[in-house]
């Protein structure tokens, strides 16, 4: 008898120790977001920054553009520099000659820096 109990109790026990880290966690992560508004730019909402890609949607922070046959760094507006590159549209593959040409949009500063890094000579 005394050994169904100890497992009831381990049980129990085990059970509100489940439920208080869950809800610690909530509580902290609630918490971040309230303290660290930079985190709020990563939540979907509706603006011309969200861009369609298969069923997932993706906000991108900027956009290469061809000026004077040099690529060119625009924010998300497409209207602030961000950066003017000695990369010459023509020494890329054609592909993404035509995706600058239209406006290729970039998500995030570490792939804008990976392209710049790949393409710089």
């Amino acid at each position: 008898m005394r050994k169904t109990n100890r497992v009831r109790l381990f049980f129990v026990l085990g059970a509100a120790a489940l439920c208080a880290a869950y809800s610690g966690g909530y509580y902290f992560v609630k918490q971040q977001e309230k303290t660290r508004p930079e985190l709020a730019k990563y939540q979907l909402q509706e603006s011309p920054e969200i861009i369609e890609s298969g069923n997932i949607l993706l906000p991108y922070e900027y956009i290469l553009k061809e000026e004077d046959g040099f690529v060119v760094v625009y924010y998300a507006d497409g209207e602030t520099l961000y950066d003017e590159t000695a990369i010459l549209l023509e020494q890329l593959p054609w592909r993404l000659q035509r995706e600058i040409a239209e406006g290729k949009k970039i998500s995030s500063e570490t792939e804008l820096y990976n392209f710049l890094e790949s393409y710089s000579s």
